[in-house]
């Protein structure tokens, strides 16, 4: 009885004093409203983006502190909630002290023995349910994805993002240390722990090789070229890329045919959620061209676009965006010349459907151009797509 009492005041303390740093009206809005309507919703996202920090605002903006259950599997350091059996007796413990309780939030505890037989209990009665997981789909159940947006600083966040208090350290070699530090905090407990990977170089390998593609390649070819170095199996590789998919690390994204009318099928450009990670893995030295076309899919997939890299016969064009009735062309050109420019403008006005169309172009002022928008197709620098509202 004892050691449950302290789990609880160790978790019922760590979710009630954090320090909020960000304005989550957003998110709240989306959990009050699926959870008003809904008896289980799921939070997802990176491990250290947010995620507990917003479940605590919401706590304390919905008055609900004597109304909640929380626990979270990574503060249970004596290992004593080890299956659904146990989990079960400290939530009856808890609802002997706090008799009113209504939610119950549950983070990290995909590793707990015959966990579903819990949810399933609880799922039954009368409590809403918050679950705080990257790890397990549960079908029919309102996934909400807390994604990190972009800064008012975009040199920072093309370079190291704005990750927890990163953007308040001047120090540049503190800042990477930093930085390398939660890297390496998410790949231990979320890859190494989490999914039993054995091989933690061939994983950082894969995921090195991947920050520094800067194409679109069938999982097959790049599993070739990292073969030609590292011995790893086909079904290794391909789980090491779902782990980062699931744990929100890395995206695929698929190219379309235009003149196919179809997705190619198993050929992807990967993209990373963050740009700090992608940065840190080759060690801060990154080509900027990558970090620009990172952060402009970080902004879309912000936006909640869908996102597809496109083919018009033999040109490849960097983004086609959808949602609902909206659709984005943009390309990243990597041109210079005016003549160069040109050709890829004419290009991007002859895809078929007709929508708003970027073409972004590195260094835009020494062009001296005499204006920017060309029947439906607007000439814009990387820094102030950005900033456009999309």
């Amino acid at each position: 009885m004892q050691f449950f009492n302290e789990i609880i005041n160790s978790n019922r303390n760590y979710i009630l004093e954090k320090n909020i740093t960000k304005n989550h009206k957003i998110y709240l809005e989306k959990i009050v409203n699926h959870i008003n309507k809904e008896k289980i919703i799921i939070i997802t996202w990176l491990k250290n983006i947010w995620k507990t920090e917003i479940i605590s605002d919401f706590i304390a903006k919905t008055k609900i502190q004597d109304r909640f259950f929380y626990f979270n599997k990574d503060l249970d350091f004596d290992n004593i909630i080890k299956d659904n059996y146990s989990l079960d007796n400290l939530f009856n413990v808890y609802l002997d002290l706090y008799k009113n309780t209504k939610y119950i939030i549950l983070q990290n505890i995909s590793q707990i023995n015959w966990i579903k037989e819990f949810l399933w209990k609880i799922h039954k009665s009368d409590y809403k349910i918050i679950i705080i997981w990257n790890d397990i789909k549960i079908p029919n159940i309102t996934e909400i994805e807390i994604k990190n947006n972009l800064s008012e600083n975009i040199e920072n966040d093309l370079l190291y993002w704005n990750i927890w208090k990163s953007y308040q350290l001047t120090d540049t070699i503190i800042k990477k240390e930093y930085i390398k530090l939660i890297v390496d905090n998410i790949f231990l407990n979320k890859i190494i722990n989490l999914k039993l990977v054995k091989n933690i170089f061939l994983y950082k390998l894969i995921l090195t090789k991947i920050a520094k593609l800067d194409c679109f390649i069938f999982q097959r070819e790049l599993h070739r070229n990292i073969e030609e170095t590292e011995k790893i199996a086909l079904r290794t590789f391909m789980d090491y890329i779902d782990f980062s998919i699931q744990e929100k690390i890395i995206y695929k994204i698929e190219l379309y045919d235009f003149k196919k009318e179809k997705i190619i099928l198993n050929k992807y450009k990967y993209f990373f959620s963050d740009n700090w990670i992608r940065n840190s893995l080759s060690n801060f030295n990154l080509d900027k061209n990558i970090l620009i076309e990172n952060l402009i899919f970080i902004k879309l997939n912000y936006n909640n676009y869908l996102i597809n890299w496109w083919l018009n016969w033999i040109f490849e064009f960097s983004f086609i965006a959808t949602k609902n009735d909206t659709k984005i062309y943009i390309h990243i050109s990597k041109e210079t010349e005016r003549q160069e420019i040109n050709k890829e403008m004419n290009k991007l006005q002859k895809v078929p459907w007709k929508a708003k169309r970027y073409l972004v172009i590195n260094n835009i002022d020494k062009l001296n151009l005499k204006k920017y928008i060309y029947d439906d197709v607007e000439l814009i620098g990387a820094e102030e797509l950005l900033k456009k509202s999309l």
